[in-house]
C-alpha cells in the first residue's frame, strides 16, 4: 500500500472487522514488520453488513453472501458509497438486470473496477463519487446550452406567416 502507516490502518481495520463478527477466509499480513507490504485478506462480512460500511483502500475483500441475484444488488446498494461496481458473470441477463439497478457510476461487466480511462465518464455516486462524470464531459456540468436567435433592431418580417392580421394596431 501507499506507506506503512495506511499498512498499519488497514490491519487495524481487519481487527475491527474481526472484533464485529466478521470471519477470515484469509486473514491479511504485513509481509515484513514495518513494511508497506501486505497479503491479501478476505473476509466474510455477512453476518455485520452494512453496520460497518468503510472503504478500504488496500489488499482487503468483504465478502457478503446471498441467497438470490436481486438481493445481492440490494446488499450492493445499501452503502454510503457508489462510485463503481463490477459483476463476474457469463449471463447477460443478470449483467442487464444488474447495470439496470445498481447504483454506480461505473459499472463494468468481467472487467475489474480500477484502471478506469481518463477519457471515460468518471463520476458515481454516494460519499465515494462526485455525482458528475469528469475527464472530457466536465464542461458539460461546468455550464449548459444556450441557443439564441440575434438582430440588432426590432423590424417585422416582410411578410407575415399566414393567419398574423396586424389590423388595429
Amino acid at each position: 500500500v501507499i506507506s506503512s502507516a495506511a499498512a498499519k490502518q488497514l490491519l487495524a481495520d481487519q481487527q475491527l472487522l474481526f472484533d464485529a463478527g466478521a470471519t477470515s477466509l484469509l486473514k491479511m499480513r504485513q509481509l515484513e514488520q514495518g513494511s508497506a507490504f501486505l497479503a491479501p485478506g478476505i473476509i466474510d462480512t455477512t453476518t455485520i453488513a452494512p453496520s460497518i460500511d468503510d472503504e478500504y483502500f488496500g489488499p482487503l475483500l468483504q465478502v457478503i453472501r446471498y441467497d438470490a441475484f436481486p438481493d445481492a444488488v440490494v446488499m450492493a446498494n445499501n452503502t454510503r458509497f457508489g462510485l463503481s461496481a463490477g459483476l463476474l458473470s457469463d449471463s447477460r441477463d443478470q449483467y442487464d438486470y444488474f447495470f439496470r439497478h445498481i447504483r454506480a457510476g461505473i459499472v463494468n461487466w468481467n472487467r475489474q473496477t480500477t484502471g478506469a480511462s481518463s477519457a471515460a465518464p468518471f463520476g458515481g455516486v454516494g460519499q465515494s463519487g462526485n455525482h458528475r462524470p469528469s475527464a472530457y464531459y466536465a464542461a458539460d456540468y461546468c455550464s449548459y446550452p444556450v441557443a439564441s436567435m440575434e438582430m440588432t433592431k426590432s423590424v417585422l418580417p416582410p411578410a407575415l406567416p399566414p393567419g398574423v392580421n396586424l389590423d388595429g394596431l
